[in-house]
């Protein structure tokens, strides 16, 4: 699998030349202590790795292609303290990467090729997406930075773009892992609707969420957004710290992650286990717009014509709500986009006005944020795209208002 992938790379690169991908480290918050490593996507997609201070090389020549993998020393005193350093048989097995070094060689392999094919214009790739925000990416912009002063014909290119398009188009291994992590999800969504109580804290209802991830050992996609009645009209509300009054709807933004792969899944339900007649009909008309677009995608869209559709759907059945009075639009009640692609990351790698194809995942979010009546709901599904239309891979968690109310109704009955 990574070596298809780091093959499809260097289809795409000229010859005489090199790219460059690094793991990332975690910066220090204070003192000795470090901020939570998150491997950088890009190196773990190529090579399976998800460890600290890693450099995968791509050398493309007229005949042949070269891989090497320079990972750190093992350390005997560093290991009894944080553990040990992957050992090169270790890394070799997960990325089938054969030719595995250490990171001191790192000017000296780089060295040698840039210096060696100088007459042929050398070429090095590297990854500048979001360099501002990543640091992985900062390392490598910096030892760009050094190779171009220090070899002046050598040429440099982003990679982003062909890694983007890549990245895109899931593969069935990336499916399965998706799928995992909607499954966990749902495991935590039920566990809140089960238990779910007028008077408790967000935070409280948020806990059995995180109880169900850490129990089948995922971590989160993103921080969990848990919030009650007016809290739910803002769109990434993060305190959860608010306590659930009486007939309130609570809205439950998250994901698990399995393997780095994340499902991004929203649901609201009433914490009583019953919605009033407004709530369930605000709902029912977002329920309607979520199944109607995943319906209507089909492959050669794009996501901004799929909110474009939205948005008119929303001009013809708000107005049955009782809304869009008095010079309201749209826009006052939904104000963001209805789908984000969805991988290694929550909001996945994308481009711009990029037409959907079959192997897409990406979500199905439309909402509704009533202010004046403390009413905020949203329906999020994960979809993949086939050649046919989408095919929700969330479809085991329960949206239809009959479903969640049977289900909290048994529920709250045995608890």
């Amino acid at each position: 699998m990574y070596q298809a992938r780091r093959k499809q790379i260097l289809e795409q690169m000229g010859p005489y030349s090199m790219a460059i991908f690094y793991s990332g480290i975690a910066p220090y918050k204070v003192g000795d202590e470090k901020y939570p490593f998150c491997v950088d996507r890009n190196f773990y997609y190529l090579t399976g790795l998800e460890r600290e201070n890693m450099y995968l090389l791509l050398f493309k020549y007229p005949n042949m292609t070269q891989e090497v993998l320079l990972i750190e020393r093992y350390d005997e005193w560093l290991a009894k303290w944080v553990g040990a350093r992957m050992l090169p048989e270790e890394a070799r097995a997960i990325s089938k990467v054969e030719d595995v070094a250490y990171i001191e060689d790192l000017d000296d392999r780089v060295g040698s090729f840039l210096c060696w094919y100088q007459t042929e214009n050398p070429m090095v790739y590297a990854d500048f997406s979001k360099q501002e925000m990543n640091q992985a990416n900062t390392k490598i912009v910096d030892l760009v930075n050094i190779w171009k002063e220090k070899f002046p014909w050598l040429t440099i290119k982003s990679i982003t773009k062909e890694l983007t398009k890549l990245r895109l188009c899931k593969d069935e291994s990336e499916i399965e892992c998706l799928k995992k992590a909607i499954h966990v999800t749902n495991d935590g969504i039920e566990a809140m609707m089960k238990h779910v109580k007028e008077g408790m804290n967000e935070s409280e209802v948020e806990a059995y969420f995180d109880f169900a991830l850490k129990s089948q050992q995922c971590e989160h996609s993103f921080p969990s957004i848990v919030a009650e009645k007016g809290n739910a009209t803002t769109l990434h509300y993060a305190q959860n710290n608010s306590v659930i009054e009486p007939d309130a709807l609570v809205l439950t933004d998250l994901g698990a992650a399995y393997s780095y792969y994340c499902a991004d899944i929203t649901r609201t339900f009433p914490a009583s286990g019953k919605f009033t007649p407004r709530q369930k009909e605000v709902y029912e008309v977002v329920l309607n717009a979520n199944k109607h677009i995943i319906e209507y995608a089909k492959p050669g869209m794009t996501l901004r014509y799929l909110n474009q559709e939205l948005i008119r759907y929303y001009q013809e059945t708000l107005p049955t709500i009782g809304l869009l009075k008095n010079g309201k639009t749209v826009r006052d009640y939904y104000f963001h986009g209805v789908s984000h692609m969805l991988g290694l990351e929550t909001h996945d790698v994308s481009l711009i006005d990029y037409p959907l194809v079959p192997g897409n995942v990406f979500t199905v979010e439309p909402g509704l944020y009533i202010t004046e009546e403390q009413i905020g709901v949203r329906i999020e599904d994960d979809v993949l795209m086939t050649e046919h239309g989408c095919v929700n891979l969330s479809s085991e968690i329960i949206k239809e208002v009959a479903d969640i109310e049977a289900f909290m109704k048994h529920e709250k009955g045995n608890d």
